[in-house]
């Protein structure tokens, strides 16, 4: 358990952290006082935590509300990430409105659901993920921690919730993969292939 945690935590403090860059570098969010790459010095640190305290919180609650057992596959797994990545790269990136960006990112969180999920659950997990997301971004800006340049309402801007519709199942699904021993099950294998 403490080493998938540990993984979770790793992956979000360093994959995640690469992502808000997209934010930072196109003029979307800023920190008051960056450290290095115009990212604050506790951005992998609170990265890490979200993914490694969120995905467990995640597969826990997907198993209690009998969520299907099923697992996505690697490939669907890595294509769903990739999605996520040029989601939140788009935010930052496309010269478009914040009402032109929610639809993108709707229809992409709806693909990644497409790819990796198809519950009721994995809806329901994700209306949570954008709740959670978009009060705690709300609270980071109200006292300073950072703040979106476009913001549309209580600091945030429109197309924030379906960011992080995207997020629930792309990092819930890889959560639930690590939880269930994968990652062990892939290390194994390609260890015994070396042989």
């Amino acid at each position: 358990m403490q080493r998938r945690l540990l993984w979770l935590f790793g992956f979000g403090a360093v994959a995640i952290s690469f992502l808000d860059g997209f934010h930072t570098h196109s003029g979307t969010t800023e920190y008051p006082d960056p450290l290095v790459l115009q990212m604050a010095w506790w951005v992998p640190l609170l990265f890490g935590s979200v993914v490694a305290i969120g995905g467990l919180a995640y597969d826990r609650a997907y198993r209690w509300m009998r969520g299907p057992a099923r697992l996505p596959s690697w490939q669907h797994l890595t294509n769903a990430l990739f999605l996520f990545a040029f989601l939140y790269m788009g935010s930052g990136y496309l010269p478009m409105r914040n009402g032109a960006k929610l639809l993108l990112l709707i229809a992409g969180a709806y693909g990644i659901w497409l790819l990796v999920d198809r519950s009721a659950q994995g809806v329901a997990l994700a209306l949570v993920n954008a709740i959670a997301g978009c009060m705690t971004e709300m609270l980071l800006t109200r006292i300073g921690a950072f703040r979106h340049l476009q913001p549309d309402v209580l600091g945030i801007p429109m197309w924030l919730p379906a960011l992080y519709l995207a997020a629930g199942p792309a990092l819930g699904q890889l959560a639930r993969k690590i939880f269930a021993g994968a990652a062990d099950r892939l290390y194994e294998d390609t260890r015994s292939g070396e042989t």
